[in-house]
């Protein structure tokens, strides 16, 4: 599900797996997501154990894609808890969505 949030497309995460160290968390399949895109994902979801300093990628089922930090290392969050809002960037060359910020708590609850 998507909403919009200061004019900023925000998608609820529908699943937070791990499995061999990596966290994937899944947003919906619609919309596309193209090069550049800039949005939220909220953590709406039960985070299983687990999860503290695990690589995390995103997937919505078409594009699978690590989650970066700004010096392009994987982004390892201690402790990634739900009702966590990521702003990323998806960037498609090489494919990885970029960390723009991380807010602790939801600011608009659609």
């Amino acid at each position: 599900m998507a909403c919009e949030c200061n004019n900023i497309t925000r998608f609820r995460a529908t699943e937070i797996a791990v499995a061999d160290g990596v966290t994937t968390i899944t947003i919906p399949t619609t919309p596309a997501i193209n090069s550049g895109d800039v949005f939220e994902i909220l953590l709406a979801t039960a985070v299983p154990d687990g999860t503290d300093g695990t690589q995390v990628a995103i997937t919505n089922g078409t594009i699978t894609a690590a989650l970066m930090n700004g010096n392009g290392n994987y982004f390892r969050p201690l402790p990634l808890t739900s009702r966590t809002v990521f702003l990323v960037q998806y960037l498609g060359d090489p494919s990885h969505f970029q960390i723009l910020r991380i807010s602790g708590k939801c600011c608009c609850m659609r």
